[in-house]
């Protein structure tokens, strides 16, 4: 699997060229070829595909205190290795960032057709939790935040996605102690139009912003 990683100094240039052309048309890269793919825009006329990790939803327990009724383990996904083969320098933290997803039609409401959520790290895996398993209450739904994110429009079939900088600042500064040790880390969960539950198995889009150095 690649990895792609790129320096800083690229980045800012990049990023500094989308932050003064704030207007979306200005960004002319070329929609995914098929659906439900995605594309990092780097500058006004490139980008870097998004690459799908496929996982499956595995559980922990731990019984010590589940008489006490307090969270006795722990549904999740798991994605091998700290870091997302498309991962941005730090400098990404002070500029918007831009991804093109494509869908059969850029019609219905985007926040319906996918979420952008950060991730647990560790030190060989990323883990998107799901549940928390009780003793009396069974599973119970994580405190999952999610990306706040704005969408248009794009091309014949496709979204433009923001994530402004004030939000990627935020999700920066929530845990900084793991930013600093891993960077933040990312998945693009599509939603599923007939029921929003997760499978046995799921395929996420995922990109990441590497720590500082």
């Amino acid at each position: 699997m690649r990895k792609v990683v790129f320096g800083a100094a690229a980045l800012f240039m990049a990023f500094v060229s989308n932050a003064q052309v704030l207007d979306p048309s200005a960004i002319k890269v070329e929609e995914p070829e098929f659906e439900q793919e995605a594309i990092l825009v780097i500058n006004e006329t490139e980008g870097v595909p998004l690459e799908v990790e496929h996982s499956k939803l595995r559980a922990t327990a731990n019984v010590g205190m589940a008489l006490l009724g307090v969270p006795k383990g722990s549904e999740y996904y798991q994605l091998e290795g700290p870091e997302s083969p498309v991962t941005l320098d730090a400098s990404a933290y002070d500029n918007d960032m831009y991804i093109i997803i494509s869908w059969e039609d850029n019609k219905r409401s985007p926040k319906r057709l996918f979420q952008i959520i950060p991730l647990e790290i560790q030190k060989k895996r990323r883990i998107y939790n799901v549940a928390k398993l009780t003793a009396f209450k069974g599973s119970v739904a994580a405190d999952q935040g999610y990306v706040n994110f704005s969408a248009e429009k794009y091309g014949d079939h496709s979204y433009l996605v923001k994530i402004p900088a004030e939000e990627l600042k935020a999700l920066r500064d929530d845990n900084n102690g793991e930013m600093k040790k891993f960077g933040k880390q990312f998945i693009i969960r599509l939603l599923n139009a007939s029921t929003d539950k997760l499978s046995d198995t799921e395929d996420f889009i995922t990109f990441g912003i590497a720590k500082p150095k």
